[in-house]
């Protein structure tokens, strides 16, 4: 084959995978348009384009499985909605704040996460959970994901290249489902075959000045569209004796200074000495859920 043959061929490919990319996000997006994707995207689309309730829970996966929004929708006579995720980092959380404050601003917003939520750094390894919406100007995620990259960005033109890490994470979910299916964006975890044991601390969590900046602009957003904010610090299946980490102290400083309610419930009774209410170290199971939506309930009322 010599040289114009083979320039010939190898443009051929470009403009047909050109083509055939383009189609593919027409097709993809048309489908978005019309129908809901399933799993864990029936929550955040929710929460991405329709949000308008009065309270909407944010944070890490021990908010997703511990509170309980249609029940807390129930006894507080509002409108409730559960945004947690599994396997995410505070940079997600800040995302779909923003997102929400697009749309409707909520009256009250909890967060909950664990120590380590506000110790670690970058944006995670999921956080292209969300690149299905790349494009649609909502909240920062266009910027989250190509990062101030300029070749990123170019990349993430092409709809193959998008979508090529998660594309098999949209279709599974439409065969399973993780945890036990709720409402209002709730999913529990259901009780183990064995009790989780208690755990010690490994070592402290500080928190980290990208967490810090991010944090504060969390709990301004709220503050500066009039949202009231409750942090909390889930329970846990840890030894009492162990003491807390250096970032609970952090939080609540900042809740001194900010305005925002704080509460450390990594020891809240009963969950300190009864074991059968969790899941694993970090999530409590449906039983303890029931509790601990309980708590939450009693504090917004």
């Amino acid at each position: 084959m010599n040289l114009k043959k083979c320039l010939i061929w190898f443009g051929t490919v470009i403009v047909v995978v050109f083509i055939l990319d383009i189609l593919f996000g027409k097709m993809f997006k048309a489908y978005m348009d019309r129908y809901r994707l399933a799993g864990d995207y029936e929550m955040v689309d929710h929460l991405l384009k329709s949000a308008d309730e009065e309270i909407v829970v944010l944070g890490s996966s021990v908010a997703l499985n511990g509170i309980n929004t249609k029940t807390l929708a129930d006894s507080l006579g509002v409108t409730a909605y559960n945004g947690g995720a599994n396997g995410q980092m505070f940079p997600y959380y800040l995302t779909l704040l923003k997102a929400i404050l697009e749309q409707k601003p909520p009256r009250k917003i909890v967060l909950g996460m664990i120590p380590s939520n506000l110790s670690d750094t970058g944006i995670g390894g999921r956080y292209n959970f969300l690149a299905p919406y790349y494009g649609e100007g909502i909240g920062d995620i266009d910027s989250r994901l190509h990062g101030g990259d300029e070749l990123e960005r170019v990349f993430l033109q092409s709809n193959f290249y998008r979508l090529n890490r998660i594309w098999f994470r949209i279709l599974l979910y439409n065969f399973v489902t993780a945890g036990i299916q709720g409402e209002n964006g709730f999913i529990a975890k259901p009780v183990p075959p064995e009790y989780p044991v208690r755990i010690k601390w490994e070592e402290d969590e500080v928190m980290s000045d990208e967490r810090r900046a991010e944090f504060e602009e969390f709990v301004n957003l709220c503050r500066d569209n009039g949202v009231e904010l409750t942090v909390v610090f889930a329970p846990r299946c840890v030894d009492r004796s162990i003491g807390t980490h250096t970032v609970v102290e952090q939080v609540r400083e900042l809740s001194g200074k900010y305005g925002f309610r704080f509460y450390d419930d990594t020891f809240l009774s009963p969950f300190d000495e009864v074991d059968t209410l969790f899941y694993d170290d970090r999530h409590v199971n449906i039983n303890g859920s029931v509790i601990y939506t309980d708590s939450i309930i009693n504090r917004l009322r």
